[in-house]
């Protein structure tokens, strides 16, 4: 009930949408990347001891 007195100024907007903004650097490596459906697809684990290093 309390947050629905709240009530954002348009200073509180602006300084949300810079927070949330890239920096050049993060936007640059962003572009670089790959995209999700780009990458191809690993094969499912199955089962946890396959990778395990049994000494």
């Amino acid at each position: 009930m309390a947050l629905q007195s709240l009530q954002i100024t348009a200073i509180t907007a602006m300084r949300a949408r810079d927070v949330s903004r890239p920096t050049a650097e993060q936007q640059e490596a962003a572009d670089q990347r790959p995209l999700r459906d780009e990458t191809p697809r690993r094969e499912p684990r199955r089962g946890r001891d396959r990778d395990r290093d049994t000494r």
